[in-house]
């Protein structure tokens, strides 16, 4: 009789083997794929070799491909695996006789396979064409599509690699075809009587072989185990500042997948950008030049510094991103009237007297991940169609001038995942050498959701700071004022205050009292962050910038009619600069600013030259405060915030920040609003073409105009330590 268990078996079928199957026929088709996907992402090495700067990183890069090409071949595994979970369909497939069930599963894994193999194809075409993996952007170079074949065809040997790919999916198929028919597999609970000598497992274990199965697909699949339970995704292959070291760790399907909603986001528009280009290069304070095309355009200059600071005298910079720091629910907000008043923010008061004081300060576009985007990279993020910036491959790219910083360490700390948002790809692919301490690195438990709390997060960015041998740069990005609004049990001797009043709650715009205690607590945290640094040598020599990552829509009831029409509050929140050491002067300052601002200020004050080519000025050089504005963007709604005034696009206005009554000026003050509508658009076209064209290529391939740096005050070079 010929069974399945009289043909000869292949190495994975022996008596002993049969009874873990389907693990080691499972196992074996992953592996066989994996080397395949794996030796393509080997040949793409040898063509890419040339082009790799950091070839320490190639190992790593590797490591993160070979996770991806696991994931697709577990997504080819998928059809068998169900097949295979299934017993009387696992025999089914594996008869010796004519079976449409194998054939079925033949014919699907080859044109699986067949699909991907095509699309390898595709992207090395791509990459020879454009030295980039091929993206969502493909379609575009399609639209004439007779020119496009002609120019693969002339350019590419079609009919040797059709001829290749054909050969490739019969072996391929003959390979499944192959597998299914010498799989081999034990009874379950009982053989039929007719089979002698035939291996029986009980249903419990084939139970457990099935769970176990599917368990390790999904872990190849999910590419990493981590205490975030973030699956590997595309910013992990971004990882270095290299470009050609992320070409070598992406999958060309992933790519593919990672770029869909980055092919609806917003894009240049070439004439609106060549339009705008004379006034916005002069509001930056440059000599705007002939262009002709949008290749000519270039906002690229080089700040020199007129007090150039030698290593050890140059300070520290730390720049505290808090989560949520609405202007309007903090204490630098007018106090509520009532006697049963209790501070939101005590310890924020008490710093911005010693500290430049900006309460006219906002995020261009929210919530955080846009505030993060506009802080690092300093230009607006007004992709909304798409996704936030951070998440989009395709510009994930960028010259930032935290980068630029020579000499410095630079940290970046979070208490959560850097990610969320893929907010890691935007911070290791654009900053050279940066430590990322992110959940996972902390001494700390995790609080919630978003990681460890903020007092620990603090506390232990002061001892890494405190281990630094070099001049740091750091941001501290804190995430507690956040739902589920956690306060911890260990809470260092904070004691919560009783719960303000329904009036009080109300007045500052708060949705409950929990987001007023929790606001509460991380003004505690930050003052425990600066009891801690004020006892470390560095801390005289540091300037520290403390500001929200974004605004709260919740609305106040103090704020002048114009504010709440447009609901600034919901992208207002506090600058305050603080220098111990007397880099920055105290006091307030009123002028409009925004987070595009930050690094270009500070970096004014570090005596170090370096290059930006986005929309951030040094807020502290004179003469930008009598022309500073804002441009804000929440989708289709944009605003500018200009002289006193705000202009919003739709529904079109025009009012007086200050004024006591809500008044559209559109038609008597017909002049400004022309102005402030061009200079509106002219900020949100340039942001376009800039969220395209600010790599890091472009940077170095241009000749930056020199900007002079006012001279640092006597305050600005302290004697330090660090």
């Amino acid at each position: 009789m010929n069974t399945p268990y009289s043909r000869p078996g292949n190495a994975l079928s022996g008596p002993r083997l049969v009874r873990w199957q389907p693990l080691p026929d499972l196992a074996l088709f992953l592996v066989v794929n994996i080397l395949i996907f794996f030796s393509a992402r080997l040949a793409l090495l040898y063509f890419l070799l040339p082009d790799i700067a950091r070839t320490d990183h190639i190992l790593r890069a590797l490591y993160i491909g070979l996770k991806f090409d696991a994931r697709w071949a577990v997504f080819l595994a998928l059809p068998l695996a169900l097949v295979w979970a299934w017993p009387q369909a696992e025999r089914a497939a594996a008869d010796s006789g004519p079976s449409l069930l194998r054939r079925l599963l033949v014919g699907i894994e080859t044109l699986l396979f067949g699909l991907l193999a095509l699309l390898y194809v595709f992207d090395f075409g791509f990459f020879f064409y454009l030295r980039q993996r091929i993206d969502m952007t493909a379609p575009g170079y399609v639209d004439d599509p007779a020119i496009a074949l002609n120019m693969v065809w002339e350019s590419y040997p079609v009919i040797v690699l059709a001829l290749l790919l054909l050969a490739a999916l019969v072996l391929y198929a003959r390979g499944v075809s192959c597998l299914l028919r010498r799989h081999r597999t034990a009874w379950v609970g009982s053989a039929p009587a007719a089979l002698q000598d035939v291996p029986v497992i009980s249903r419990k274990r084939r139970a457990l072989l099935t769970l176990l199965g599917f368990a390790g697909m999904f872990l190849l699949g999910y590419g990493q185990i981590s205490s975030n339970l973030f699956p590997l995704r595309w910013s992990n292959a971004y990882f270095s500042e290299d470009n050609a070291i992320a070409t070598l760790a992406l999958h060309p399907a992933q790519n593919l997948f990672d770029t869909r909603r980055g092919a609806e986001a917003v894009k240049p528009d070439c004439a609106a950008a060549l339009a705008a280009y004379p006034r916005m290069a002069a509001w930056l304070g440059l000599k705007p030049e002939p262009v002709t095309s949008c290749d000519d355009i270039s906002y690229a200059r080089l700040y020199v510094p007129s007090t150039p600071l030698p290593p050890d005298r140059r300070p520290n910079i730390v720049i505290i991103l808090m989560e949520s720091l609405c202007w309007a629910r903090t204490s630098l907000a007018p106090a509520y009237p009532g006697s049963d008043f209790i501070e939101p923010t005590p310890f924020l008061k008490e710093l911005a007297a010693k500290s430049r004081y900006y309460p006219n300060f906002y995020s261009p576009s929210r919530p955080t991940a846009r505030g993060i985007f506009n802080t690092l990279i300093g230009i607006p993020d007004v992709n909304f169609d798409g996704g936030t910036s951070s998440r989009n491959p395709q510009i994930v790219d960028q010259a930032i001038v935290f980068n630029e910083l020579a000499g410095y360490e630079k940290f970046y700390n979070i208490g959560g995942s850097a990610s969320w948002a893929n907010v890691r790809g935007l911070i290791q692919h654009n900053v050279k050498g940066i430590r990322l301490n992110e959940e996972g690195s902390w001494k700390a438990p995790n609080m919630d959701v978003w990681g460890v709390a903020d007092i620990d997060l603090f506390k232990e960015s002061v001892q890494l700071f405190s281990q630094s041998s070099a001049p740091f740069a750091a941001v501290i990005q804190t995430a507690s004022f956040h739902r589920p609004y956690t306060i911890p049990e260990q809470r260092d001797g904070y004691e919560i205050p009783p719960a303000p009043s329904a009036e009080q709650i109300r007045y500052y715009g708060f949705d409950s009292a929990e987001e007023f205690q929790s606001l509460r607590f991380s003004d505690f945290a930050l003052r425990r962050f600066f009891e801690e640094a004020e006892k470390q040598p560095w801390f005289r020599n540091t300037i520290f910038a403390i500001f929200g990552d974004h605004g709260l829509y919740h609305a106040p009831t103090f704020t002048p009619p114009a504010y709440l029409a447009c609901s600034l509050q919901a992208w207002n929140t506090p600058l305050l600069l603080y220098a111990p050491g007397g880099h920055i002067p105290p006091g307030k300052d009123e002028a409009p600013h925004s987070q595009l601002d930050i690094f270009p200020t500070l970096a004014s004050l570090t005596g170090v030259p370096f290059r930006s080519n986005t929309l951030g000025r040094n807020m502290l050089a004179p003469g930008n405060d009598q022309n500073a504005m804002v441009f804000i963007s929440e989708n289709i709604t944009r605003m500018l915030i200009k002289d006193g005034y705000i202009y919003r696009n739709t529904p079109e206005s025009l009012y007086r920040l200050d004024a006591p009554e809500l008044e559209n000026l559109l038609e008597r003050e017909p002049e400004r609003a022309d102005a402030m509508r061009r200079t509106l658009s002219d900020f949100y076209e340039t942001t376009k073409f800039l969220l395209y064209n600010n790599g890091k290529a472009r940077l170095n391939a241009v000749r930056p105009q020199i900007i002079r740096l006012p001279p640092l005050t006597a305050g600005t070079s302290p004697s330090a330590e660090k």
